[in-house]
């Protein structure tokens, strides 16, 4: 919502007068020092510490976002699908049957593979207006955000950090079940990766920001896992191969169910969950060659190096 007096927002929810400050990044900015601007500390608790404070900033700049965007009251929307309402398998209503589906895997933040997704293309292959660029959480099962504001650091409280998205996580959602699936249908992104320092977009007109949707599911924790005759680690467990893609079609089928045609995917419980990488790749891929998901989406899957995850 374009603001006509040119005034921007404050952490404190007060408006700053145009004349009267250097937006809101670049006061912060000077506040706290350069130090906080761009992560460089060597120590790991120093830089625990620094995330820590970007993430409370960030939890105050969100209600001002909130009531500033034209999209306020979708932001805060959050929807938690489970067993008996999970996404069905997908009727062919749900596919543009394109001519594929065609996959990139990008080394990339996940907030910025969804940014050049939607500079893109603004309009479907029918000409039509496209839902936004729909971004997997790879989510904690117990705490809406997990440890972000604590200073961790793996991808759910990167996207934390950056957006408004746990506006829309809400504490009764939590701890979810195995298959469940929350669906944020509005986030909007105001902050850069951490490779830019984590600063602030310009915030004087919250409706010209990046808007996407986030699918957010849990990963299995810690599976067991054994080494392959190809050496790559490999579930342990039957089970647990076939629950992880389980997980995937039901991410993939939300994604179809609400109209998205480019997705961001990724490692899904390759970090701290210590999931098999080897194997979740090739979960993903035979998902992706199941007739179900054939010609469905535009996808870039994601490996986020900077959450110490491995990379697939």
């Amino acid at each position: 919502m374009s603001n006509p007096t040119r005034e921007a927002l404050g952490p404190t929810g007060s408006p700053r007068r145009h004349g009267r400050r250097r937006g809101l990044g670049d006061a912060r900015g000077r506040r706290r020092g350069r130090g906080h601007d761009t992560i460089v500390a060597d120590e790991p608790d120093s830089k625990r510490a620094q995330l820590r404070t970007i993430s409370h900033e960030t939890k105050l700049i969100i209600p001002n976002i909130l009531l500033a965007s034209k999209s306020g009251a979708v932001l805060k929307e959050g929807f938690l699908y489970q067993s008996p309402t999970t996404p069905p398998r997908l009727d062919q209503k749900f596919c543009p049957k394109f001519a594929g589906t065609k996959i990139q895997v990008a080394d990339a933040d996940t907030f910025d593979a969804a940014i050049q997704l939607l500079s893109d293309s603004n309009t479907s292959q029918t000409g039509s207006p496209e839902a936004p660029v729909a971004v997997l959480n790879m989510a904690s099962p117990s705490n809406p955000g997990g440890g972000w504001l604590s200073g961790a650091r793996a991808q759910e409280e990167a996207l934390c950090r950056r957006s408004t998205l746990t506006a829309s996580l809400k504490q009764s959602f939590y701890p979810t079940p195995a298959n469940a699936v929350i669906y944020s249908p509005a986030v909007i992104v105001f902050r850069k990766s951490v490779k830019d320092g984590h600063g602030l977009m310009d915030l004087s007109d919250t409706d010209t920001l990046p808007l996407v949707s986030v699918v957010s599911m849990a990963a299995q924790r810690r599976p067991e896992v054994i080494r392959g005759a190809d050496s790559a680690m490999k579930f342990a467990n039957p089970n647990d191969r076939n629950l992880t893609k389980e997980k995937m079609r039901i991410i993939l089928r939300l994604s179809a169910w609400k109209r998205h045609r480019k997705v961001v995917l990724g490692a899904l419980g390759c970090g701290a969950f210590r999931n098999p990488a080897e194997e979740v790749a090739d979960c993903w891929a035979e998902v992706f060659s199941e007739p179900e998901f054939r010609g469905a989406y535009w996808c870039a899957a994601h490996d986020d190096t900077n959450t110490g995850g491995p990379q697939l």
